[in-house]
């Protein structure tokens, strides 16, 4: 493939050259839309909690009282200020795309209560969505993956031992998330509903909880099953194939403004393939969540 370039140029010229200056004859185009799209996540814990993470929440809160319902109408002026073109939701995208939006077409009607729905993608996505006049409302999460490891059987897998007989528990341990997830519940019940959401949504926090999967995930049978990895290429796939379907539902000819509502663990992921694609331009949701 190089042979053209150096036809082109004596040995000499290309030796001599600054490894800066030399140009890739080959580079494909940057971008073929008109438009770079905007996009932004807001991590969330679930309203509606259904109990499938590790950690199981301990402290409550509800979303319904009149006191959050105040506070989740101060979180959807400052959302509405990313001014969202699309909204995205952590609805399965095949077989629940058509039936969630039947539901807001009914909303928008009037024919559809949510005041008694506690998922944030009513009680946020829903609620948003309305309020910008959108037509349809996105779901873009995929179905659940099929495990793709080494077969286990559950009923005598236990954990601690199999760690220990590989010699991998004392480092698989030695950072304590359960404490750290502790006290981000405890925060939601104290603090107010958008102050809460900017402590889940700064990138540190993010990050930290992303190392989870690279600390203690990744480790899991390394030299033996390899369960552990292929936990977290589940994980990963999964949000790969998240940010296919928002990248299969931008429109890159006009100017796109996507809102995620995800689970604050997709953030870091998510935002990763965001900011190392070339079509889209990625915003911390915390600018519109700030005090300031």
């Amino acid at each position: 493939l190089v042979l053209p370039f150096l036809l082109g140029c004596k040995e000499e010229e290309i030796q001599n050259a600054k490894v800066e200056s030399i140009k890739d004859p080959f580079s494909p185009k940057e971008f073929i839309g008109t438009h770079r799209a905007k996009v932004s996540i807001l991590g969330m814990f679930h309203f509606s909690n259904p109990g499938l993470d590790d950690y199981k929440h301990k402290f409550p809160f509800d979303i319904l009282s009149a006191k959050r319902q105040k506070q989740l109408a101060q979180l959807l002026d400052a959302l509405e200020e990313f001014r969202p073109t699309k909204i995205l939701v952590e609805n399965q995208r095949i077989t629940n795309d058509s039936v969630l939006n039947k539901a807001y077409q009914e909303y928008l009607k009037g024919d559809f209560d949510i005041s008694k729905q506690t998922s944030e993608t009513y009680q946020i996505g829903f609620k948003l969505a309305k309020r910008l006049s959108h037509s349809k409302i996105y779901a873009s999460d995929t179905e659940v993956l099929k495990w793709f490891g080494a077969d286990i059987d559950d009923d005598t897998y236990d954990e601690e031992t199999y760690l220990r007989s590989l010699g991998q528990y004392e480092k698989f341990k030695r950072y304590d998330y359960t404490s750290k997830s502790r006290f981000e519940d405890s925060l939601k019940s104290v603090l107010p509903l958008k102050n809460y959401l900017y402590f889940l949504n700064k990138p540190s926090n993010r990050l930290k909880n992303h190392q989870g999967y690279l600390t203690e995930w990744a480790l899991i049978g390394a030299g033996d099953l390899y369960n552990g990895a292929d936990a977290t290429a589940r994980w990963y796939q999964r949000n790969l194939r998240i940010f296919a379907n928002a990248y299969d539902i931008t429109n890159l000819s006009k100017e796109e403004r996507m809102l995620l509502i995800y689970g604050s663990g997709h953030v870091w992921t998510l935002r990763q393939l965001f900011k190392d694609s070339p079509d889209f331009e990625y915003v911390e949701i915390n600018k519109y969540l700030s005090e300031n």
